[in-house]
């Protein structure tokens, strides 16, 4: 079996169980069961399969058409140009989220930035962003310790070695004040879990997903809290949806806060409130 026989039955079978973009999905299974980047396939084309990656190509094959997600299938999945494991501890990476990373480094920040990413899930946010400010003193916490056992596997993964996390309830047991807080907490509301496709309601974790009633309960707690954590002048960057961004930036109306910022995703989509603690 060559790449592109590979590749064209996995594409097949995929459409078939009505699984999108089936063909993308394909390339990216068979790239992992070569140990290689999904665009580098277009050079092994005509590149034979031996019989352990034929194995290898037809249980993980049988996997996805199962509904496990692509992700967990492969058990990684890359975000800010790194490689990270993802399983079911945590919520899986969504390319959006690579916008909070961006606006923190755009940012005004000091020299050697204290930084909190809270509920760290994976360690996405808080790795990423340790490795791009190398200065950089990051502390994850996550009230998940599955999650946090995923975060010190990537960070062992990836030498970040200036990323720590700690086991707590949103930001309680942080001690001494930051420059930055970033948040991807759950924002879904409550009711709308059930109505969520498989590969998200059935392999996410529940406590990555529900935001409460109207999906902002721990988004709420956290902005209350942070004025504490925060230094004068200190930045807070949440990621939220569609439809909440009213809600949201009503959160810092308290006069603590300035530059409170509303932000669109590259499909037009809000996604991200900032706002500087004065």
């Amino acid at each position: 079996m060559t790449v592109t026989d590979a590749v064209a039955r996995a594409a097949s079978k995929l459409k078939a169980a009505g699984i999108s973009d089936s063909l993308w999905q394909a390339r990216v299974l068979v790239a992992h069961v070569l140990s290689l980047k999904p665009a580098q396939l277009y050079a092994a084309d005509n590149r034979q399969l031996n019989l352990s990656a034929q194995i290898k190509y037809f249980i993980l094959l049988n996997r996805r058409l199962s509904g496990i997600p692509l992700q967990h299938v492969i058990g990684e999945w890359d975000f800010y140009g790194r490689t990270f494991r993802v399983d079911g501890r945590a919520l899986v990476p969504r390319p959006e989220t690579e916008l909070l990373v961006d606006f923190i480094i755009s940012s005004d920040l000091p020299e050697k930035p204290r930084i909190a990413d809270i509920g760290t899930g994976s360690g996405i946010i808080g790795i990423s962003l340790a490795l791009e400010i190398p200065g950089s003193a990051v502390t994850g916490t996550d009230i998940s310790a599955q999650a946090l056992e995923l975060a010190a596997e990537n960070r062992m993964l990836l030498s970040a070695e200036n990323y720590s996390a700690l086991n707590c309830n949103l930001a309680d047991d942080l001690a001494g004040k930051f420059d930055v807080i970033v948040a991807n907490l759950p924002y879904i509301p409550t009711g709308e879990i059930s109505v969520l496709q498989p590969e998200v309601k059935d392999y996410d974790p529940a406590l990555a997903l529900d935001g409460g009633i109207d999906g902002t309960l721990l988004i709420l707690e956290l902005v209350k809290k942070a004025p504490d954590k925060l230094k004068p002048g200190g930045l807070i960057v949440l990621e939220t949806c569609d439809g909440q961004k009213n809600t949201v930036s009503g959160f810092f109306a308290d006069g603590l806060w300035a530059e409170v910022r509303e932000h669109d995703d590259l499909a037009g989509k809000h996604r991200m409130v900032t706002a500087r603690r004065r």
